[in-house]
């Protein structure tokens, strides 16, 4: 829109323009709502778009090394994540702590905080036997995760921290 002024003698034009929403035409994916230009993604979706999946980069088999404070090392065990089939910011730790239930492996779901952070908050399981609890952070680049979790066995009455290293393969 322009308008024309005409004072003493000069010639002056001010320009308005309708300035272009931030968010017009700004595509965001999987409940992602556009602010100010840009994408803003519901836990469990990152990227431009929301496109992007966090549990996507640790759903796979992992090679464990488990070291504890009181039992100490752990032989090598094999192990599993997978993703929630309902919540986008869940995953399953299989084969916890190369632990047995029942013939079944331990499972323990942790809630992702960001694509590179989970949290095990406390949980029981094995038919309240166990209790575990800890914090995972992952390393894309070295297709590894840190655990660091608390392990108590009210069967046996032994209680401990550990720290493990998965190892994606």
């Amino acid at each position: 829109m322009r308008i024309l002024l005409w004072a003493s003698g000069l010639l002056s034009i001010l320009l308005f323009g309708c300035r272009r929403r931030s968010c017009e035409g700004v595509e965001c994916l999987n409940g992602g709502s556009c602010r100010g230009g840009r994408c803003q993604c519901p836990a469990g979706f990152g990227g431009s778009r929301c496109e992007q999946k966090w549990s996507d980069g640790w759903v796979g088999s992992y090679t464990v090394d488990d070291r504890c404070a009181i039992v100490g090392l752990i032989p090598q065990y094999e192990a599993t994540i997978s993703p929630s089939p309902i919540y986008p910011d869940v995953i399953y730790f299989e084969g916890f702590g190369d632990v047995r239930c029942e013939g079944q492996r331990l499972r323990v779901e942790g809630r992702l905080i960001n694509s590179d952070r989970a949290e095990i908050a406390r949980q029981s399981s094995c038919n309240r036997r166990y209790a575990i609890q800890g914090i995972v952070q992952r390393d894309a680049g070295r297709r590894s995760l840190r655990v660091e979790y608390y392990f108590q066995d009210f069967q046996t009455g032994v209680s401990d921290t550990c720290r493990a290293e998965w190892f994606r393969y």
